[in-house]
């Protein structure tokens, strides 16, 4: 495929560049590159192409939860993610039972491996069991525990290996161990959490480096007391920040992103219910009503997004963030946070040819992986 007359996003930046895949991979960039002979190619017209684009915390869509779906559909809803600009994600799960849990370990194993089409999954996102109670947010409280090495051995190996972070509230008994015990093996985020700015610190020194949704489920900044959010802006840590309008306010999407752009990872936290509408549906065994954007428990307590990342990344722009800010932030900053950016979020000779077709105001037109484009 050949792909000229446009935009590409690159290394952070626009270009003006031609792009060339063979196969699954881009081969070639470059400016007023010749098309050979018989080679498909695609007239951009000015239009831009972008990396696709990278959830690391989703919890489904389209009807299917990678909590309790069969394997089979979520084989299924990777075409969903696909069609809407996500060609990678983690499965991200919820706190479960523990026999539940790891007969769903294995479910997300068989979606993985299975070699069909649609949005590339490359690991599990494990959010639970190892919570805090106060900060507990939608996971169901009976099932939270603390940390524990062994427990966490036992699910990956169900998983086939295949847990790439795990969520962690580092105020509890064992956390610190926990951490020290898998820092360059997982990547370990902090997570739903009452945790102060002192025990941020010491979760990133023994080894973490993420933060999982980035305000939500945790303390709020104050001027004295600036917890996990004042770490994030003195320490080298990937943060989650979910846009839809919802979780965070605008102004403070702005903010964040003025003050920490290069960390910020767009994440939609979505459920089954995204792109199907208002109804009441399934979180991880807890139910679910759904409203417009709004996702809440029974008891009103907000629960996870029906967005997507490119929608969220249209929500950061019209918000009044940079268009490359907001991309970096749905591609390569992810590629880089899950240690993958040998393989996807840019545009360049050697990665996989994952790749979007946009316009100027950000409409999604096509969307192809591997090179072949997503119908």
């Amino acid at each position: 495929m050949f792909f000229y007359n446009g935009i590409a996003f690159c290394e952070g930046d626009f270009r003006r560049l031609d792009v060339r895949t063979e196969g699954e991979r881009i081969v070639q960039t470059g400016e007023c590159l010749e098309k050979k002979e018989g080679e498909e190619a695609l007239d951009l017209q000015g239009k831009w192409l972008l990396p696709g684009f990278f959830d690391v915390h989703t919890h489904g869509r389209d009807g299917a939860d990678f909590s309790d779906a069969p394997a089979s559909e979520l084989v299924r809803i990777r075409d969903s993610y696909a069609r809407c600009g996500v060609t990678s994600l983690l499965a991200t799960t919820m706190t479960m039972e523990e026999n539940y849990s790891r007969a769903m370990l294995k479910r997300i194993r068989e979606a993985i491996e299975e070699k069909s089409g649609g949005a590339r999954i490359w690991g599990i996102n494990l959010e639970g069991p190892f919570l805090g109670p106060d900060k507990k947010g939608c996971h169901d409280p009976q099932y939270l525990r603390k940390p524990d090495i062994a427990y966490l051995e036992e699910l990956d190996a169900c998983a086939g290996g295949h847990i790439c972070l795990v969520d962690l509230d580092p105020t509890q008994e064992g956390a610190m161990e926990f951490i020290r015990a898998f820092a360059g093996k997982k990547k370990l985020s902090i997570a739903h959490t009452s945790a102060d700015y002192e025990t941020a610190n010491l979760a990133v020194d023994a080894g973490a480096d993420h933060v999982t949704h980035l305000y939500n489920a945790m303390n709020g900044l104050h001027h004295r007391k600036p917890g996990v959010v004042g770490m994030v802006q003195d320490r080298e840590v990937w943060a989650e920040l979910i846009c839809d309008g919802v979780h965070v306010h605008p102004a403070v999407v702005r903010m964040t992103f003025a003050s920490n752009a290069r960390k910020l990872c767009i994440v939609s936290d979505s459920l089954s219910a995204a792109g199907l509408g208002d109804g009441v549906y399934s979180l991880g065994g807890l139910t679910v009503h759904v409203n417009g954007k709004q996702a809440t428990l029974a008891d009103g307590t907000l629960a996870c997004s029906v967005s997507n990342v490119f929608e969220e990344c249209q929500n950061v722009i019209s918000f009044g963030v940079s268009p490359k800010e907001a991309i970096a932030a749905a591609s390569l900053n992810p590629a880089r946070a899950m240690g993958l950016s040998d393989r996807i979020g840019d545009i360049r000779p050697g990665l996989l040819a994952d790749l979007l077709v946009v316009t100027p105001q950000m409409e999604l037109e096509r969307v192809y992986v591997g090179g072949k484009e997503v119908k």
